[in-house]
């Protein structure tokens, strides 16, 4: 039966992306209307600057968003399915997931006006400017970068209220639930992240991009796949307790198999607070981890709560259950 592959494939870069033509001397694209404009002059990509436009090349733009790695500069950024507010049309279907390292000289905004890389923060919407170029591998890798903006909480692009970086809140969740009675993910070869049903609207990219990085951070591959999907595509096996087995038509519940080589890890809400209203954005849900019938572990009941122009600044576990 065939099997999904892994999300955390070894990538090998096999070509060098190359500049068009040669630099003009505008350089870098403007930033957005009402910004500061970029230096009237850029040095050319042949002698160590920036990489800059040719007189006859339109740049494409990526909106997107940082899942993790702007405190080192190397982004891991999920596309998103819409231009940002007074933003300019490019791509934006909400599946891609890319990998960039800001180079020293990559001009970058905050707001319009001139930044750094260090200003860049994960879970800011980003507008990158390139040459349209994206290396096939997994997350996809862009060519020449000319410019990136980005918008803090507050602006038109972000305007707050909202789940900001969310992916963040659900990286560290896995993170500590990955670390709680840590047998039950010893030895494994494969985990499955089943997001399908976490609270909060994450785009296909972003869920992609949870995965991977997930993966990444605990050196394993990893697939999107449900229980329901893992036992119907060969992964699970039928369990050793002596319960009965299911009759046709039954139930197939967690009870009757087992993942023997393997771990599910899922995020899923916590209905019992759905009556609930609140003046300012709560997620509530739960974390669980699954291997066997016996071999389970769950932090439930969790809660992060956001500030009307900010983002979460930790959260908070109900209950933690273990079989």
């Amino acid at each position: 039966m065939k099997k999904h592959l892994p999300l955390l494939p070894l990538c090998l870069c096999l070509a060098l992306l190359t500049a068009c033509a040669s630099p003009s001397p505008t350089g870098s694209p403007a930033p957005p209307e009402g910004g500061a404009e970029p230096p009237a002059s850029v040095p050319p990509a042949a002698d160590g600057g920036a990489p800059s436009l040719a007189e006859d090349e339109t740049p494409v733009y990526l909106t997107c968003r940082i899942i993790d790695g702007a405190e080192e500069g190397n982004l891991l950024l999920a596309e998103l399915d819409a231009p940002l507010a007074g933003g300019k049309d490019g791509r934006h279907d909400g599946k891609g997931v890319y990998r960039l390292c800001v180079a020293e000289d990559t001009p970058v905004y905050l707001d319009g006006q001139s930044a750094s890389a260090g200003d860049l923060a994960d879970g800011m919407p980003l507008e990158i400017a390139f040459n349209g170029t994206v290396l096939e591998s997994f997350p996809g890798q862009l060519g020449q970068v000319y410019s990136i903006s980005g918008y803090s909480i507050g602006t038109p692009q972000c305007p707050g209220g909202s789940y900001y970086d969310l992916c963040g809140l659900y990286l560290q969740a896995l993170d500590d639930l990955w670390q709680r009675d840590p047998a039950l993910n010893e030895n494994v070869s494969l985990v499955s992240l089943d997001l399908s049903r976490a609270p909060g609207d994450l785009l296909e990219s972003e869920k992609s991009a949870l995965a991977w990085r997930f993966g990444e951070l605990h050196g394993v591959g990893v697939l999107d796949l449900s229980f329901e999907e893992l036992r119907d595509q060969g992964y699970l096996t039928a369990s050793s307790l002596s319960t009965p087995a299911p009759e046709e038509g039954e139930d197939f519940s967690r009870l009757w198999y087992s993942w023997e080589d393997g771990c599910l890890f899922s995020i899923t809400p916590n209905e019992s607070h759905q009556e609930e209203v609140y003046s300012l954005p709560i997620l509530f849900f739960n974390a669980e981890k699954w291997r066997t019938p016996l071999a389970a572990y769950c932090l439930y009941d969790c809660s992060a709560l956001w500030p009307e122009m900010g983002t979460w600044s930790g959260y908070k576990i109900g209950n933690e259950m273990i079989s």
